[in-house]
């Protein structure tokens, strides 16, 4: 675990299933996990979508958002969707369009609404309003009665308990009204996705993306590469976004970056594969992917890493491959501005600094609140470790009771270069974002990934690794989301923090229960719980909470 976070136990017990039963139980366990997905969305009742795609905007007419949603609109009934189709739709037109798919979500039976949008889109306070091609904006005033307000979209949907939906928009635009009302907030504002749902933005929240050709020369980019991806059969719609964001990233060279929010409660798939993979099947594509890890985990190749995630966007490693990526582009970065001679940081702005927590000091901002009343924010991990980091915790058992102890780590290494940080000579040894490698002589090969490289609500990954001590192996899995944003108080002070959870189980068939509190940018977490639960008994064996006491961090940039 992250320094804060609990070993799961004493140690790695015999190994009581073989590698083919514990992956057989891998595939069972992620329908049942509480943090991992409950069903298949993609089989049971009916499913419905409604398509948009708007070009004729008589001041700011496009040239792909029509071709793009015939596009989606043809995948969709390729893939069992009953399709609307709606071109160069009128505000009117929209709305009772949106209130069909709602009530047709809200149907007994329905398992599945999808909403796609291809056109213009603008914020304003906080507030995302989709345009259609008769809008008439000449001031802020006007919005509200020309456009049609996301939000209403999403409490139609929300109001069909129990479903899955998906919305997507292609729609954050340069220029909407044609160089005339702006605004002052570019794109579209970041929305948390409701339980049991997914929502996606071609760009980055508050980003705006060009009407840019896509792969095949026709159509736009994003959509382009969402088309591509969509249509694989058997891949799960955020594997594929996840796909589809690298490619748009690197075809625009950084400028567009597509995001989405999910709190997705069921495996969501468009085109479902012919039949369920078999434990052998999953073995053998974890062994693929793990022969694929080897080949590039000590890289320093921006481009191992990107082939790396091409390939497995939903893999075990990828948090891992996602924090290296994003330390190694930021490392190419910097050594091209010194290459070209840029100029340095304007004066007064922020640069890392120490921060002191505990020990009398008083405690600062960790976690700026976040102004949207609709999300609670997308933060890097951005963790930056240095020798004589330091932390204390106290450790107590909140099932069982017994007596206090400290546990005083120090960072006594760091091997940027082998993505290692050791602390108390060795002890305990993690990566770069955290990851456990070494604890107390125990080896975690791959490392557990229990932090994600960006800290959103509801985003959630899978995890596989073996813990090897004297001969003995001990397969683990684990499930995790980031739960919620919540405040967490101490005797040094009250911060907000990111809750993580995770359940799992290895193969001796134990479980075990994992929640962590995060803040972007500090080194160590907050407080941790640990429960080791038998699997037949589901009697808990060893709990353990561990608070921060006090700890010490060379380098910290506030969120």
């Amino acid at each position: 675990m992250v320094p804060g976070g609990a070993r799961a136990d004493h140690g790695p017990g015999p190994t009581g299933t073989t590698r083919r039963e514990f992956l057989a139980s891998a595939a069972a366990a992620t329908l049942l996990t509480t943090t991992g997905r409950f069903a298949d969305a993609s089989s049971g009742g009916p499913r419905v979508a409604l398509v948009v795609g708007n070009d004729r905007y008589p001041t700011a007419p496009l040239a792909n958002a029509a071709h793009d949603a015939r596009g989606v609109a043809g995948l969709l009934t390729r893939a069992g969707f009953d399709v609307d189709l709606r071109i160069d739709a009128r505000r009117a037109e929209l709305i009772a369009a949106a209130e069909r798919l709602a009530e047709s979500a809200r149907r007994p039976g329905t398992s599945f609404a999808f909403f796609y949008f291809a056109g213009h889109g603008v914020q304003l306070d906080w507030r995302n309003y989709l345009l259609p091609v008769d809008a008439r904006v000449d001031s802020a005033d006007d919005l509200p009665g020309q456009g049609f307000e996301l939000s209403a979209l999403l409490s139609g949907l929300g109001r069909a308990k129990g479903r899955t939906y998906v919305v997507i928009l292609d729609a954050c635009r340069d220029d909407p009204f044609g160089s005339g009302f702006r605004t002052g907030q570019p794109g579209l504002s970041q929305f948390d996705a409701p339980p049991g749902g997914l929502v996606a933005f071609s760009t980055a929240p508050g980003r705006v993306a060009a009407d840019a050709a896509g792969p095949s020369g026709r159509g736009g980019l994003y959509t382009g590469y969402l088309l591509r991806e969509l249509d694989v059969p058997g891949v799960r719609i955020e594997d594929a976004l996840k796909r589809v964001r690298l490619a748009v990233r690197l075809a625009s060279r950084g400028a567009q970056v597509p995001w989405e929010s999910t709190s997705l409660e069921a495996d969501v798939v468009l085109v479902p594969a012919a039949r369920r993979a078999t434990a052998a099947e999953i073995e053998a594509e974890f062994e693929r992917e793990l022969a694929a890890w080897n080949r590039v985990k000590v890289s320093d190749d921006v481009r191992d890493w990107i082939g790396y995630l091409r390939e497995w966007p939903g893999g075990k490693f990828t948090e891992i491959a996602q924090g290296r990526l994003a330390r190694l582009a930021a490392r190419d970065e910097l050594a091209r501005a010194a290459a070209e001679r840029a100029p340095a940081p304007p004066a007064g702005a922020e640069q890392p600094r120490a921060l002191v927590i505990g020990a009398g000091a008083a405690l600062p901002a960790l976690l700026a609140a976040s102004p949207n009343p609709n999300s609670a924010g997308t933060y890097p991990l951005a963790r930056a470790y240095a020798i004589g980091d330091e932390v204390v915790y106290r450790r107590t058992d909140p099932v069982y009771g017994g007596p206090e102890s400290l546990l005083r780590l120090q960072v006594t290494r760091v091997e940027e270069d082998r993505d290692r940080v050791e602390f108390n000579e060795g002890q305990l040894v993690i990566d770069l974002m955290g990851n456990m490698l070494v604890s107390e002589g125990e080896r975690f090969e791959p490392r557990s990934q229990v932090v994600p490289a960006v800290i959103q609500v509801g985003y959630a990954w899978t995890t596989r690794f073996s813990r090897l001590r004297d001969g003995a192996r001990l397969d683990g899995y684990y499930d995790f989301r980031v739960v919620a944003r919540e405040r967490l108080d101490f005797a040094f002070g009250s911060s907000e923090a990111f809750r993580i959870e995770g359940i799992g189980y290895d193969s001796t068939g134990t479980r075990r229960r994992i929640r962590h509190w995060i803040v972007p940018g500090l080194n160590f977490s907050l407080r941790s719980d640990v429960e080791v639960v038998d699997g037949r008994s589901l009697r808990v064996r060893h709990a353990e909470r561990r608070d921060l006491v006090s700890c010490r961090q060379e380098r910290w940039l506030p969120a």
